[in-house]
């Protein structure tokens, strides 16, 4: 990854903004920007580089790196630094989404006592938005390669599950054999706590996996995501042991006419809100727009949700798709006490149009 690259492009963001610096304290976010792996630490970008704060546990692997200045943290590091290297900044901005009201206290003690010891200069802090989320939105041709190893591992494990289904084994059992399926195959972890809802269980859309049994019948929702080389799959299925009840053949069939017409529109230029809205009609037109209770989906990558946010009446709502975004597109119709059917596919836009990375049949399948 080109590292140097990504920190010039929010210098560039920045520098339009006429903001002379930029506070990051998320570590997924530093990773993103400078490939460093850290539990805690602070990047400074501005105008003359990019400095980054580690603890003594990190500060001998980091001081090598040669596109930025490594300072060793100390309880006034941060006034130091303002102080001294970096003088020239005068408006000083932090994520207004990831800086809790302590932490923003702390800051504002950094500016008084800047401005105590230098009087003539005044430290404005500026709450922004979350740049580096922003330009993590948009994947390099690299991200969307180890995005479809994540995805391509994440269907195996959809493959694995569905070898192993049968009349007796618990939601659980499915949970740890999956687990150890994916660490065998190199997974780093999971993108999140696999969800596998037997029957009724499955109108719960964030449902907690229990010892129930499987019985004939039942639906099968499977919601599954692995993280392999720092990058997250997602992916939903729902499958039937023996034969379903009808009302569950019906909206399955809504569900994937709904992901269907939401792909079609899946491509550059398409407002996200649009794209939610063409799934949500839809199910509303047959009946079920009361039954699909959350958004169409959301950006992946790094993190398991980024951006952007694929649902309409929101802020995100006139975002536009681009080349290079990883998105979910996840409707769903929930029954209370019968089933519910989620179908979800990982997919990049492209230049005309999308790339399915999940690549796993849909038609209704019965084991």
């Amino acid at each position: 990854m080109n590292y140097q690259k990504r920190l010039y492009a929010l210098g560039e963001i920045l520098e339009e903004d006429s903001i002379d610096g930029f506070l990051i304290e998320d570590p997924t976010d530093i990773f993103y920007l400078t490939g460093v792996e850290l539990s805690t630490g602070r990047l400074i970008i501005h105008s003359r580089g990019a400095h980054l704060v580690v603890d003594g546990r990190y500060y001998e692997a980091c001081a090598g790196i040669h596109f930025l200045t490594v300072v060793l943290w100390d309880q006034d590091v941060l006034s130091d630094l303002l102080l001294d290297d970096l003088s020239h900044i005068k408006s000083f901005a932090f994520c207004s989404e990831k800086t809790t009201y302590q932490r923003f206290q702390d800051l504002e003690k950094v500016a008084a006592k800047v401005h105590s010891e230098q009087p003539h200069r005044e430290l404005e802090l500026m709450p922004s938005e979350d740049f580096a989320l922003q330009l993590r939105s948009i994947k390099n041709d690299e991200e969307v390669e180890l995005l479809a190893e994540a995805a391509d591992l994440g269907s195996k494990g959809f493959d694995y599950i569905c070898s192993i289904l049968k009349e007796g084994v618990t939601e659980a059992d499915v949970v740890r054999e999956l687990i150890i399926f994916w660490r065998k195959n190199k997974a780093q972890g999971l993108a999140f706590e696999p969800i596998v809802a037997f029957g009724a269980s499955s109108s719960m859309p964030h449902y907690h996996p229990k010892e129930k049994k499987l019985e004939r019948g039942m639906p099968i929702l499977l919601d599954i995501g692995v993280k392999l080389n720092h990058y997250h799959s997602d992916m939903t299925r729902v499958v039937f042991l023996g034969e379903p009840d009808p009302k569950m053949k019906e909206i399955y069939e809504i569900v994937k006419g709904a992901q269907d017409a939401a792909l079609q529109i899946c491509k550059p230029g398409t407002r996200v809100g649009d794209l939610d809205m063409e799934a949500r009609i839809w199910i509303s037109d047959r009946g079920y727009g009361e039954n699909f209770t959350h958004g169409l989906g959301h950006g992946i990558g790094l993190d398991v949700h980024e951006l952007p946010v694929i649902r309409s009446a929101t802020k995100y709502d006139s975002v536009v798709l681009q080349p290079g975004m990883a998105i979910t597109v996840e409707p769903g119709i929930y029954l209370p006490q019968i089933g519910g059917v989620r179908i979800e596919d990982t997919v990049v836009i492209t230049k005309d149009g999308h790339r399915n990375l999940t690549n796993r049949p849909k038609e209704l399948t019965i084991i």
